[in-house]
């Protein structure tokens, strides 16, 4: 991935672990969202091998396995102009589940999140904080390995940041692996095992992190995505 002649990003290695939170911060302009976007599969670099499950696999063959394994939320989640039912529904409907699962799975994510008391309210009349914890609950009715989340506490204040770091740690004590872009000095204290700066096209470990177990479950982009 190339700007102005130069590699925007140049990463040797760039591991996505299970039941574990990576906060990837750097300046505006830095490669953030594009790492995100790459490891989602959304968005092609100029050179990538993504190991998973032992196997190693080119941009062609890897593209299938990140989308279908991981998630990216935008900072300002879309929602549907329908109920909040509705749109925990949507991607679960295309995933053809049926109508009785469907909506016993979209209870019990309504009721996660805490938002179960406006089902029936339409999405796009919802505050800043009660939108983020809807599309936080869209994206885990789905059982993503991975979550990506861009920037996720923007514009929120203290109380609906804090509602969103409490979900966005319960699916990782649930096994999920999340990675976090993000600023926000609360999110680096509050929900990394792991912390990566991205400058100059290359991540920096800060203060060492935790590593996350050498055996859990992982998959890898950038210049290897695991």
């Amino acid at each position: 991935m190339h700007m102005a002649g130069r590699p925007l990003l140049d990463i040797a290695r760039f591991e996505l672990p299970a039941a574990s939170c990576t906060v990837l911060s750097g300046r505006n302009g830095a490669g953030k969202t594009t790492l995100l976007k790459i490891a989602a599969g959304l968005l092609r670099p100029d050179a990538l091998r993504i190991r998973s499950d032992g196997a190693i696999l080119d941009w062609a063959a890897g593209r299938s396995v990140l989308r279908t394994h991981s998630i990216y939320m935008h900072q300002h989640a879309y929602m549907f102009d329908r109920d909040v039912s509705a749109n925990v529904a949507y991607g679960l409907r295309r995933a053809g589940v049926s109508a009785s699962e469907c909506a016993k799975a979209v209870r019990t994510a309504l009721e996660w999140a805490g938002l179960d008391h406006l089902a029936a309210r339409n999405a796009r009349h919802l505050s800043g904080g009660e939108r983020q914890r809807l599309a936080l609950a869209r994206a885990r009715v789905l059982s993503p390995e991975v979550l990506l989340l861009d920037e996720p506490t923007t514009n929120m204040d203290e109380e609906a940041t804090g509602q969103s770091l409490f979900l966005i740690r319960r699916m990782v004590s649930e096994g999920m692996g999340i990675v976090v872009a993000s600023h926000d000095r609360r999110i680096v204290g509050q929900l990394a095992d792991r912390h990566l700066n991205l400058a100059d096209g290359a991540l920096h470990e800060v203060d060492g992190g935790a590593r996350p177990d050498a055996d859990a479950p992982a998959y890898a982009s950038g210049g290897e995505v695991l």
